[in-house]
């Protein structure tokens, strides 16, 4: 039988687990493209960057579990709904990112986050949404030259 701190530090060592495996994963995809250079990335580039990154911090999380592991046993629920909202909110624009475009999705992701977190009313958030992604079309797609999805907007 185990003890209930036992079984906490088996859980967190799992999420660590868990993250490491995404980790390895997205440096697996990253590997699979150009990875450039640092002066001139490749389409990899960031992709590698971002999973050595989240690689270290689970490695540095199961650490701090062995090192020093928790009290108590933590409650998993997140305690305020806003947080299930946004993880919903969040896997719909990834399926709408390509079908919508970038502006659409981006627009109704701010929007809603902003009125959700931000507690702030429908009109409000609309033009916080508007405002934010158009800012970030111009960055990306005007000034950076980045491709950006268009969706339905411009076919």
């Amino acid at each position: 039988m185990t003890t209930p701190r036992a079984r906490t530090t088996m859980r967190v060592g799992a999420v660590a687990g868990a993250f490491l495996l995404v980790a390895g994963w997205v440096c697996f995809e990253a590997l699979l493209v150009p990875i450039g250079s640092v002066r001139m990335p490749g389409a990899g580039f960031f992709p590698l960057v971002l999973g050595v990154a989240l690689g270290a911090l689970a490695v540095g999380l199961f650490g701090m579990t062995v090192a020093s592991p928790p009290a108590d046993t933590p409650s998993i629920w997140p305690e305020r709904p806003e947080v299930l909202y946004l993880m919903g909110i969040l896997l719909a624009s990834v399926w709408l990112f390509e079908r919508a475009g970038f502006l659409v999705t981006m627009t109704l992701f701010l929007a809603v986050a902003t009125r959700l977190l931000g507690r702030l009313r429908w009109g409000t958030a609309v033009l916080v949404g508007l405002a934010g992604s158009l800012a970030a079309d111009l960055v990306f797609g005007r000034a950076l030259l980045i491709a950006l999805p268009s969706g339905m907007l411009l076919h």
